[in-house]
């Protein structure tokens, strides 16, 4: 299973396709189903159900939440003797600059166990304002949404929290987010993590997916985006704050990693 550099996990949620609740119904069932565009939530309340997910079955209880990326493939039916009841929403989901996520979503778990009544609460409300169109009822939804993905990260890298070196490149990760405005070399930050140069640079990919270079600029360039989204700095302005000398250096590799000119965003 591919592990999510932790910055894809800065997930966007946008389209709401739907919010459902399913009563108990022991005749349910669906069959080779595929949502092209969406991704789903699913969360059991009650009962059991039986999925087949892209090839893998799972036996579904209550308190169990079920995350499907777009374009994954599913067979369900209902139990018999214990149907479930239970509820669904379907999203896009995007990364901060708009990309596709979808290959990250996949590295989370299929199936968490989350029996917190908080999860129960936000899936009601999620439906209630979708069924009565209350106003601001997509920012609800959204921000439930954000949660029970939140709940899902939280309790997928648990286990990532005891594997060697991963505490101190929590740190260094904090150091570059916080002095956004230097680039640190790789040899200043292996010795604030206590390693080699070499052996650092393994770490570090392992844990964030990137080089250090990489990380430095993606933190740089999200800084970029929301000083000349605010409005109080021109181009010049933001890339002398976010330590960049060349101004021509900084356009040229912002509108590589985004996609735009920063004077288009600057202009709002």
């Amino acid at each position: 299973m591919e592990v999510a550099p932790q910055m894809a996990y800065d997930y966007v949620i946008s389209d709401i396709e739907y919010v459902i609740e399913r009563a108990p119904n022991p005749q349910w069932k669906i069959r080779d189903f595929v949502n092209p565009r969406s991704s789903i939530l699913a969360y059991a309340i009650s009962g059991r159900a039986h999925y087949l997910i892209d090839g893998t079955p799972y036996e579904i209880t209550g308190g169990d939440l079920l995350l499907m990326a777009p374009g994954t493939p599913h067979t369900a039916a209902s139990s018999r003797e214990r149907p479930w009841r239970f509820f669904s929403v379907a999203f896009t989901v995007t990364d901060s600059q708009g990309g596709d996520v979808s290959r990250y979503l996949r590295s989370l778990p299929t199936v968490t166990s989350i029996t917190h009544g908080e999860i129960v609460r936000h899936f009601h409300e999620m439906f209630s304002v979708w069924t009565h169109n209350s106003p601001g009822h997509l920012l609800r939804i959204r921000a439930g949404i954000a949660l029970a993905l939140h709940r899902i990260i939280a309790e997928y890298d648990v286990p990532d929290q005891q594997q060697p070196y991963t505490r101190r490149m929590a740190r260094i990760a904090d150091v570059l987010s916080r002095n956004y405005d230097r680039t640190y070399s790789v040899e200043e930050l292996a010795a604030l993590a206590d390693l080699s140069p070499s052996h650092f640079r393994t770490v570090f990919k392992r844990a964030t997916g990137m080089t250090a270079t990489q990380y430095q600029q993606q933190i740089k360039i999200g800084k970029a985006t929301e000083f000349l989204a605010s409005g109080e700095y021109n181009v010049t302005e933001t890339a002398r704050t976010c330590g960049f000398r060349d101004v021509y250096y900084f356009s040229h590799l912002y509108k590589k990693l985004t996609g735009s000119n920063p004077s288009a965003i600057a202009r709002g």
